[in-house]
């Protein structure tokens, strides 16, 4: 119940871009959908696994959680490859730092912007707390993808 409780709040902390406008989204209007998916294959298991092994630390979902939510995923393998990024991403910062959990977070929460935002748009977001202002932008710049904003479809 946490994980999906911490779930919650990261998807309520964030906005959603439709046809170039910003739309807030009420955490209680989000609902999660059924299975689109009944299986995953092997090696997409191995990847899910690998950022779990990551973040589980930090956002407290485990490898069971995370298939669980990618069998629900319209395309699973395109949301999976941001999460690899900003896996490797946190592990390039996290290698000679992040001992304390406030860190982690800040490290995950620089990440999840950057992966929805511009990097500028991030940085603006971001407002760090145990990271200097350059560690949250070296974070932020490092994050290679175009940003993704999550989509929320209307049922």
């Amino acid at each position: 119940m946490k994980n999906i409780i911490l779930f919650l709040v990261i998807i309520a902390s964030l906005t959603v871009f439709a046809q170039e406008k910003v739309v807030e989204v009420d955490p209680s209007q989000i609902r999660m959908s059924g299975y689109v998916h009944q299986s995953l294959p092997e090696e997409m298991l191995k990847r899910i696994k690998s950022t779990t092994d990551t973040f589980e630390i930090v956002d407290g979902i485990s490898f069971e959680k995370a298939v669980d939510l990618y069998k629900r995923d319209l395309n699973p393998d395109s949301n999976l490859v941001i999460w690899e990024e900003m896996a490797r991403v946190y592990k390039i910062f996290c290698k000679s730092r992040c001992e304390a959990n406030v860190e982690r977070k800040e490290v995950y929460r620089a990440l999840l912007l950057r992966s929805m935002y511009s990097s500028e748009e991030a940085i603006l977001r971001l407002q760090p707390k145990s990271l200097s202002a350059a560690e949250a932008k070296s974070i932020i710049y490092e994050y290679k993808l175009a940003a993704q904003p999550i989509e929320v479809i209307e049922k």
